[in-house]
């Protein structure tokens, strides 16, 4: 099994969810599961984590190879055909740098078309209803607490809730890793 994980730059406010990203290399780690990081080549706005305001711009896929071990590549340098599943960790950088990406809404189609799993985690929640369906777990995600995971069976998407539901770290790597393994055990 191979799967991609798709960072959006790094850190909460402008790219992926630190936390999130490296409890999923973890899970998938402890689930021996092979896995690729990936981001797009493109600038963005960046944001100081400190002061919380706007400072320049930054390179996206620059800034996700700092949580992607070193060895991330750029998404338009794969073939998705030669992964089985894609994990995409939450932080804001999904809404604001991915939002109206033609390639990210590609690579969610082309897994939905070819109903190879998905899973998601934080505010891929509202990326999700924008490019699949804005029916995607209606009804069942607001009852999910940060230590599970619900699935979406029309679409074959997982989803956890993570830091939308705590700000413990141990409840999210539960609901994280409860999450992966249900995707692989497939």
């Amino acid at each position: 099994m191979k799967y991609l994980v798709l960072l959006s730059g790094c850190g909460l406010g402008d790219g992926s969810q630190v936390e999130e990203v490296i409890l999923t290399y973890l899970a998938l780690d402890k689930y021996k599961i092979e896995y690729q990081p990936i981001a797009i080549d493109m600038q963005a706005h960046c944001v100081n984590h400190l002061t919380v305001e706007r400072e320049g711009k930054r390179n996206v896929l620059t800034e996700s190879a700092r949580i992607g071990r070193g060895w991330i590549k750029n998404l338009t340098d794969i073939n998705i055909n030669e992964y089985d599943g894609l994990i995409i960790p939450g932080g804001l950088g999904l809404l604001i740098n991915y939002w109206d990406c033609a390639l990210i809404h590609e690579l969610i189609n082309n897994f939905v078309t070819k109903r190879k799993p998905m899973a998601g985690m934080c505010s891929i929640l509202r990326l999700f209803r924008k490019i699949i369906s804005p029916d995607i777990f209606k009804n069942i995600e607001e009852n999910t607490e940060a230590t599970g995971y619900c699935y979406d069976s029309d679409f074959n998407v997982y989803y956890t809730p993570a830091f939308r539901r705590s700000k413990n770290l141990y409840e999210i790597s539960q609901g994280i890793d409860s999450m992966i393994k249900a995707l692989i055990d497939v």
